[in-house]
């Protein structure tokens, strides 16, 4: 797990304190917040830990079941959730926790070029694993996702409209539109891979550089049984902002090159699912505003580009 925020010593709320007190069965030397609800963990002697809250008892559980299942099964490139230790319950959230692994100082950038590969190459022996696991994980629906987001988007048209033309605004929403209609007339094309347990969030913060080198794979909390394509469309969309031409250069990817003539998964590539998820964020927050801000409109062109690409590529299919 990476430390994303300042340090600080163990401190805070008594009743928190207190649990986890109780929970470790021992004093812990310092408690760093880490971010959000993750704390690290450190003793005077042994090894440290992170104490991470889950939103439910049962999302912890399943996690805990991954992690192991995985283990077993020969996968050792991600954390341990200590089975040991039941999860303590505090304001909404279950706190249990798992191996702790120093991070490199080179971190995992998807601007690398084989870093880039070799991250796509951990999920595929993620999903070859996960194929195999028999885990009551939550079915994905990629087109309820990405229609709940446009509609979202567009509630906050007039909030966009403060910083972005209505010109950009309204062909983002246009290439949401007719991605969404296309890839729901494809998208029965995907039911002929067999499902897995798909990671969920393939950002790459959840791809972590342990200090002897080793790339790990971390945060399950979007793990969910569908297709590994799902996965590797995330994938895709995170890296093609880091490629001189990625409506051809996607398709240099060995796991990515079976999808350069699926319909569904070339439809899905222009829905601007990056500019409407840090929009509809940011209508809660603008600590962000000026990286947004930036995707969307200097790197408009180069999107139209690539969509415009991938929509010739769409239309030659068809045509076949």
């Amino acid at each position: 797990m990476q430390m994303k925020a300042m340090t600080t010593n163990y401190q805070g709320d008594s009743v928190f304190n207190t649990r986890l007190l109780s929970y470790l069965n021992r004093k812990p030397k310092k408690v760093h917040h880490i971010q959000s609800s993750v704390y690290l963990i450190t003793f005077e002697k042994g090894h440290p830990m992170i104490l991470k809250g889950f939103d439910s008892f049962e999302k912890w559980d399943r996690q805990r079941e991954l992690t192991s299942l995985l283990k077993q099964k020969g996968f050792h490139q991600t954390y341990y959730i200590h089975q040991n230790l039941m999860p303590f319950q505090f304001k909404g959230k279950w706190y249990g926790s798992m191996d702790y692994f120093p991070p490199n100082k080179k971190k995992f950038r998807f601007s690398n070029h084989k870093d880039r590969l070799e991250g796509i190459q951990l999920l595929e022996s993620f999903h070859d694993v996960s194929e195999h696991l028999s885990i009551n994980a939550p079915a994905f629906n990629q087109s309820k996702k990405w229609k709940e987001r446009l509609s979202l988007f567009k509630k906050n048209f007039s909030y966009v409209r403060q910083y972005v033309s209505e010109d950009i605004i309204k062909e983002w929403i246009r290439w949401g539109e007719w991605s969404l209609e296309g890839f729901d007339k494809n998208q029965s094309l995907w039911n002929k891979e067999k499902k897995v347990i798909i990671h969920g969030d393939c950002a790459h913060h959840n791809f972590l550089r342990r200090a002897d080198g080793t790339l790990t794979l971390i945060d399950f909390d979007l793990m969910a049984n569908a297709p590994r394509c799902i996965d590797y469309l995330q994938y895709a969309n995170r890296i093609l902002n880091h490629l001189e031409d990625a409506a051809n250069e996607l398709w240099e990817v060995p796991q990515l090159q079976r999808y350069q003539s699926d319909l569904a998964f070339l439809y899905a590539l222009t829905y601007p699912t990056d500019i409407f998820r840090e929009w509809n964020r940011l209508n809660k927050s603008s600590s962000q505003l000026h990286s947004v801000w930036k995707m969307s409109v200097d790197g408009f062109s180069e999107r139209m580009e690539m969509n415009e690409k991938l929509a010739k590529r769409i239309s030659s299919l068809n045509r076949n």
